[in-house]
């Protein structure tokens, strides 16, 4: 399995065979928590199926923070490739692996001490808040193995190769469901089993890929003497993760306001936001994995010093996430009956979920061009941007919404509403943003050819 130059060939072509690679790989690790809810809906009952539906939004906050600075690995990689600066990409590979461990241990650390605070935070109903309780401290517990797969997928990313993690987490996909069986059916545990079959089948995929990463002789190859702390790579990281994190934290924070308004209804409802997670969440990865790709272009050809390409690259990222997500919302909607009936018998958990996936599934693209322009404009270096939008319109209009409107007219619909007005919001903000920014980019490349 060979990396791609991103700086090369047609646009479309690259983009493309660079991404379904990453869309596999995002959508079977969503369906490590789909496989864990169907399971329990089977093998248990919808109290435990709420249990672990409960602890989504947690997760993905807690996760998806600390993944921010793997996107930061991702973009200091990627530059150095484009550049052909061997030496820098296997420094920035060294400090890397290190950063990833480490926030993984934090992470790990917070969640076990915190994790029951967190869910009578989010409203959590105490019939299964022990069980909610139980699932993520299991979870959790392997945080170290998650965050280094994430960081060693974002350095083979980097450097072109979105093959290699598809596959690893596709071995560690078929083992997931099969522990589940094994725990549930053979060794009658419950949200216990699911949470352990996560946890063994990402120490599986981890695995694979730091043995192809130690194999690796070309731009990400592991050296002793990189694996410790470099102060410019792990400031280039930081200066790049960190407003992807705070920007992420906006986002997650108010997500989990617009989860306990959910949580806060009834049992029924929090079991129909976590059944239908798992199909609105296909959408979301779809567009977002196509967004990552972006990013590891446009990382490529800035450091290869292409303008037009990275220009070409966005618009296309663009275009191809809107036909993605409006397919799949669309398919997701017709089907959405028969598809909720796998997971539960109960028709008023159908409904609640039905009514839900209309809202997001119809317009998740918005959400995906807004992803588009923010892992781009963080590779381009425009960080602040990320931020503002990040605050306002992940923090502020969502939140705004959740305490202020939704009371006001307090239907589940109407609070879901949250999504599209302020994705809809951070898509205006950015495109103004990416357009002064690829001016500036276009003024600083000349004026440094010109030195």
């Amino acid at each position: 399995m060979k990396s791609i130059d991103l700086t090369k060939g047609s646009v479309f072509k690259t983009l493309l065979i660079f991404s379904l690679p990453l869309i596999a790989t995002n959508v079977v690790q969503l369906l490590f928590h789909a496989a864990d809810v169907a399971v329990l809906g089977i093998m248990v009952d919808d109290d435990a199926v709420a249990a672990v539906g409960a602890c989504g939004a947690l997760i993905n906050l807690l996760v998806s923070l600390f993944s921010g600075l793997a996107s930061g690995a991702n973009v200091l990689i990627s530059r150095q490739v484009g550049a052909k600066n061997e030496d820098g990409a296997r420094k920035a590979t060294g400090v890397s692996l290190l950063v990833g461990f480490l926030a993984g241990l934090f992470l790990m650390i917070v969640a076990l001490v915190g994790a029951e605070q967190f869910l009578i935070w989010m409203k959590c109903q105490p019939e299964v808040l022990a069980d909610a309780t139980l699932y993520l401290r299991i979870y959790f517990a392997g945080m170290p193995v998650i965050m280094m797969y994430n960081f060693v997928s974002a350095i083979l990313r980097g450097v072109g190769d979105s093959m290699r993690p598809m596959v690893y987490m596709l071995v560690a996909g078929v083992l997931n469901v099969g522990l589940n069986f094994l725990f549930i059916g053979a060794f009658g545990m419950s949200v216990e089993g699911v949470a352990l079959a996560t946890v063994l089948s990402n120490l599986a995929s981890l695995v694979l890929a730091l043995v192809a990463l130690f194999k690796n002789n070309g731009y990400c190859k592991v050296e002793a003497k990189n694996i410790r702390v470099r102060g410019w790579e792990l400031l280039q990281i930081v200066k790049i993760g960190v407003p992807s994190v705070v920007c992420g934290l906006f986002f997650y924070v108010s997500n989990l306001f617009v989860s306990a308004g959910v949580n806060s209804l009834s049992k029924e409802a929090m079991t129909a936001n976590a059944v239908s997670n798992q199909f609105d969440g296909i959408i979301y990865n779809v567009g977002l994995s196509i967004a990552i790709a972006c990013m590891a272009m446009v990382g490529q050809c800035l450091g290869a010093r292409d303008l037009p390409r990275v220009r070409r690259t966005v618009g296309m990222s663009l275009l191809l996430v809107t036909v993605a997500s409006l397919g799949l919302g669309t398919l997701f909607v017709l089907l959405s009956r028969p598809m909720l009936g796998i997971m539960t018998d109960s028709q008023e958990v159908i409904k609640i979920a039905q009514e839900k996936m209309i809202i997001l599934c119809l317009t998740y693209f918005v959400t995906s061009m807004m992803e588009v322009f923010s892992f781009s404009l963080r590779s381009l270096g425009s960080h602040i941007s990320t931020l503002i939008a990040g605050f306002t319109c992940g923090f502020l209009i969502r939140s705004c919404w959740v305490w202020f409107a939704w009371p006001l007219y307090k239907s589940l619909w109407f609070l879901y509403l949250a999504y599209p007005v302020s994705a809809g919001s951070a898509v205006l903000f950015y495109i103004g943003s990416y357009i002064l920014t690829i001016r500036r980019t276009k003024k600083k490349l000349l004026e440094n050819s010109l030195e």
